[in-house]
């Protein structure tokens, strides 16, 4: 039986820009659902959003980050963990990071093994259907994200929990090959979802893989409880 999380401090890092922010409110109170007995610390990175400075109802609480800009596509997600590392909180036990348009479910509080990261399979896959993820992955040989298809299993970069220390120092690697090549002129070809797939292939001894996120409502289950909201009910057209 895995440990269950309780009475400890989460980081959740949060990036959101533009008209993305409309998503916001209907992430942040669905935080509520998400371990409910820990206090969670919403790192909010935004060029906007204000009005939350100060935030706090029920143990969630919102830390207003230093505003960033609202760079074109993809040069916030590309450097997602930079932003993450300059903005990191040392006061928590836990870290994690969900994507701006992630809105949680009710789950089974011994979902994660909590002595490893918790990375999620991607969301297009349904309890109907494997999304098969091959035929759009070309990483250049040369990128230090490059892996050769088929030898390992991908993962989405819009959901990573675990130790505090341990995804800091995950985000620090990831940040250090991106720099390496962007450096060089060359960018992988999905960005920080690219490098965070070759981390975990690298550290696959203290990575946890499973079902976390989907687009698909009806997959969603106490373990698989992270859904993944359509821009488009919110007028967000780019």
């Amino acid at each position: 039986m895995r440990r269950i999380l309780s009475n400890k401090k989460i980081a959740v890092y949060y990036i959101v820009t533009g008209p993305y922010k409309r998503l916001f409110p209907g992430f942040l109170e669905s935080l509520q659902y998400f371990f409910p007995d820990c206090k969670k610390v919403v790192k909010l990175l935004s060029d906007g959003l204000e009005e939350y400075k100060g935030y706090e109802k029920g143990n969630v609480k919102v830390d207003l980050c230093p505003r960033i800009n609202n760079y074109p596509w993809p040069v916030i997600t590309m450097y997602k963990t930079y932003t993450m590392t300059e903005n990191w909180d040392e006061d928590c036990d836990y870290a994690c990071y969900m994507n701006g348009n992630a809105e949680v479910r009710e789950h089974n509080l011994d979902v994660f093994d909590l002595d490893k990261i918790t990375v999620s399979y991607h969301s297009f896959n349904s309890k109907k259907e494997k999304y098969d993820p091959w035929p759009y992955i070309n990483i250049n040989p040369h990128s230090r994200a490059y892996l050769e298809n088929k030898t390992y299993e991908y993962i989405q970069g819009g959901f990573f929990f675990g130790p505090n220390e341990m995804v800091k120092k995950m985000c620090e690697d990831i940040t250090e090959m991106l720099l390496y090549d962007t450096a060089r002129s060359m960018f992988a070809q999905w960005h920080d979802e690219s490098y965070i797939n070759k981390w975990c292939v690298e550290h696959e001894d203290i990575v946890d893989k499973r079902y976390v996120m989907t687009v698909y409502e009806d997959s969603i289950d106490k373990d698989w409880f992270i859904y993944l909201r359509d821009k488009r009910d919110y007028n967000i057209k780019k």
